[in-house]
């Protein structure tokens, strides 16, 4: 789901994103941009993976830092709903 940085925000402050796409860009800005945590809080993440592109993009996915590493189709099949 794409959206803007304050529904970003709201989604991970409450603990409802599973992955968090960015894609950073090669540009330096001053006094610039938006920022996704206006309050200065954070929320541990942990990096599942990264893409360089030949333009100098890197696409970055995160994870939340409590969620495991890497789960499967299999894995999921496993798990019963209550």
């Amino acid at each position: 789901m794409s959206g803007s940085p304050s529904v970003v925000a709201q989604l991970l402050a409450a603990g409802l994103v599973d992955e968090l796409h960015l894609l950073v860009h090669p540009v330096a800005l001053r006094n610039g941009g938006v920022r996704l945590f206006e309050d200065g809080s954070s929320i541990p993440l942990q990096l599942v993976s990264a893409t360089p592109f030949k333009t100098g993009v890197i696409h970055l996915v995160y994870g939340p830092a409590d969620a495991p590493e890497h789960v499967g189709y299999e894995d999921a099949a496993k798990t019963q709903l209550s």
